[in-house]
């Protein structure tokens, strides 16, 4: 893994050190010939080391995201003084820089896309790689596309590179959402049809065949709830993740906790973690650019012991979130850490019963990095983009759906491949005889297990970027909000004041964000979302 990322972070160097080499810049226009730049299978491979990157800026995974963006919503909420007046807090205007960066870093990471689609068949090499490389870039794209549509709803289809600041070329009028998703799905199934298969990669921070296929499950279930809203995607939700499950190849580390442990301890578990966000370094030297802030933003609040590690701790669970496990559930007391450091040399000390609010995230635990000195304003850790577990979720529920719709899934897999996420919650074999945490179709009708199934997402996947698009599809956003608001204990404390401000601000218009002004400034085609 350690090789990997530093292959890659040489990639990049070659490519800063090389550009006027490299690039045929026309001095007059400014227009960069990317027929020339990717003439070799080196600069193809450099390139696509580019569009990777933009999973790890600054505006998306490597910070922003993590925490102070809102996607938390029922789940948690942001306590960061910084944010008080920003998306964090759904004080959300069409001026907010976070949501300007996530615009602006999606869409680079798409021209870089085009770039190598463009000149992929340029090259004199092996067929087999020129597909892997058009695959995962492909699959990229699509992705990116994904991240855009389902935060701003209809935005500009871009799939030739855009070469030039020339200000009519950027003159593009906003493609409604359904055809961005119907791009999205047919760039993800050209791209399952070239890549490799998992255990043909590297690692998990590389695009691979079941990746895709869980991927695709995931924009299906979108595309078949809100606002779309396109039924038919339900079945074709589960046929997807079916075959990320019978491809026989994942499953589900035993421990919930060495997951996390995993990602801070910079290792691999590609059979539970099927995709991650790679990251490296403790911020300094040759490795300045490629840390991120996972469990520096999301963690255990800890600004004294750098042993420990540097922690804002700025994310905190709800009370409704925390009551949602039983007391068995092993994942309550590592998802909501039950203490908190102090002094330095830090030691625990446990929250009292009634301090929810004031607790943390306890996924991305610092204490667990191997990598020293550690760093106050960047971590090695790597962050979960599609786990083993959520496959399994996402096939229940969407087969449950699609039964509801006149497919016809056996209902006993259904409740089989759920039971799986519930034993390993309680610390049984997953594949092992009746355990006491399983639930059968005696027991459930249809709407139960479909809350069923949409809790078990809060427990398991808690705190990984995910719950706010859940809600959005679901139809659920504003009314699951708003019951929190009535959660939120009264006093001055910041906790409470912090929680009280983000589900006060919520309305109808935050299912989805604004188009950035900066962007209506320059694209005047651009038409503002509703309630902006």
């Amino acid at each position: 893994m350690k090789n990997l990322k530093l292959i890659c972070l040489l990639a990049v160097s070659m490519v800063i050190a090389s550009c006027q080499k490299v690039l045929d810049i026309d001095p007059d226009k400014y227009i960069i010939r990317s027929e020339t730049y990717y003439a070799t299978e080196l600069q193809l491979q450099t390139a696509l080391m580019g569009v990777y990157a933009s999973l790890a800026d600054d505006a998306l995974y490597a910070n922003h995201m993590l925490g102070r963006m809102g996607l938390e919503a029922d789940e948690g909420f942001e306590s960061y003084n910084a944010d008080r007046y920003t998306v964090g807090y759904y004080a959300v205007s069409a001026v907010d820089t976070k949501i300007l960066a996530y615009w602006t870093s999606l869409y680079t990471g798409i021209n870089r896309a085009n770039a190598i689609l463009e000149s992929i068949n340029t090259p004199v090499m092996d067929e087999n790689k020129r597909g892997n490389i058009k695959g995962q870039a492909l699959f990229l794209r699509g992705y990116y596309y994904f991240m855009l549509v389902n935060k701003f709803g209809d935005v500009p289809l871009i799939l030739k590179q855009t070469k030039s600041g020339n200000a009519d070329e950027v003159q593009i009028a906003r493609t409604p959402a359904k055809q961005v998703y119907e791009q999205i799905i047919a760039d993800m199934k050209q791209a399952a049809d070239l890549v490799l298969s998992a255990n043909e990669v590297e690692s998990s921070g590389r695009v691979h065949k079941t990746a895709v296929w869980g991927m695709l499950s995931r924009v299906c279930l979108y595309m078949a709830g809100n606002p779309i809203n396109d039924t038919s995607k339900y079945e074709e939700a589960a046929k997807w993740a079916n075959l990320v499950i019978t491809s026989g190849y994942h499953e589900l580390n035993k421990s919930y906790q060495q997951i996390f442990i995993n990602y801070a301890e910079d290792r691999y578990d590609i059979k539970e973690s099927i995709w991650e966000v790679e990251f490296w370094g403790n911020g300094t030297g040759a490795y300045n650019t490629t840390g991120g802030m996972v469990g520096r933003n999301n963690g255990i609040s800890n600004t004294g012991d750098d042993n420990i590690g540097y922690s804002i701790g700025v994310t905190h669970p709800t009370t409704w979130l925390y009551s949602l496990y039983t007391s068995n559930d092993l994942r309550r007391d590592w998802a909501i850490a039950p203490f908190y450091y102090s002094g330095n040399p830090a030691t625990r000390v446990y929250w009292t019963t009634g301090t929810i609010y004031q607790r943390h995230c306890g996924k991305y635990r610092r204490e667990y990095e191997l990598l020293k000195p550690k760093s106050q304003t960047r971590t090695p850790q790597n962050f979960p983009l599609l786990r083993y577990a959520d496959v399994l979720l996402m096939y229940a529920e969407a087969a449950n759906e699609a039964n509801q719709h006149g497919a016809s899934f056996d209902i006993t897999e259904i409740f089989q491949r759920l039971n799986q996420v519930r034993r390993r919650a309680i610390g049984v074999d997953v594949n092992g005889g009746a355990s006491s945490a399983d639930i059968s179709s005696a027991d459930y009708s249809y709407s139960e297990l479909r809350d069923e199934i949409r809790d078990e997402r809060a427990r398991e996947l808690c705190f990984e970027s995910l719950r706010k698009n859940d809600l959005v599809r679901w139809g659920l956003l504003l009314a699951n909000m708003k019951t929190i608001l009535l959660e939120v204990p009264p006093g001055v404390t910041v906790f409470a004041t912090s929680a009280k401000a983000t589900y006060t601000n919520v309305s109808e218009r935050d299912v989805l964000w604004p188009i950035p002004s900066y962007e209506m400034g320059v694209n005047r085609k651009l038409v503002q979302n509703i309630g902006w």
